[in-house]
C-alpha cells in the first residue's frame, strides 16, 4: 500500500508522539517493545516498505516489480 507524502508526514508526526507516550508509560519493556514495532510496522506498510509475514527483502522486491 502507498500513502500520498502529506498524509504520511502527518502518520508520521503522530507516531513519534505515539512512540514517546509509550516509552514513557508505565508499560513493562517488552510489552513497551511490542506496541512499538507494531505501530512501526503499521505506518511502514502504509509507506509499502512492509509485508505482513515477510522481510525487508520481500517487501523491496514487491516494490520493485510494482514499477516495473
Amino acid at each position: 500500500m502507498r500513502t500520498e507524502e502529506k498524509y504520511l508526514k502527518e502518520i508520521n508526526r503522530l507516531l513519534q508522539l505515539y512512540l514517546k507516550e509509550v516509552s514513557e508509560s508505565n508499560l513493562k519493556p517488552l510489552s513497551a517493545q511490542m506496541y512499538q514495532t507494531q505501530s512501526i510496522n503499521f505506518v511502514r506498510w502504509i509507506n509499502g516498505e512492509f509485508t505482513p509475514g515477510g522481510n525487508a527483502r520481500a517487501a523491496s522486491a514487491s516494490k520493485m516489480e510494482s514499477l516495473n
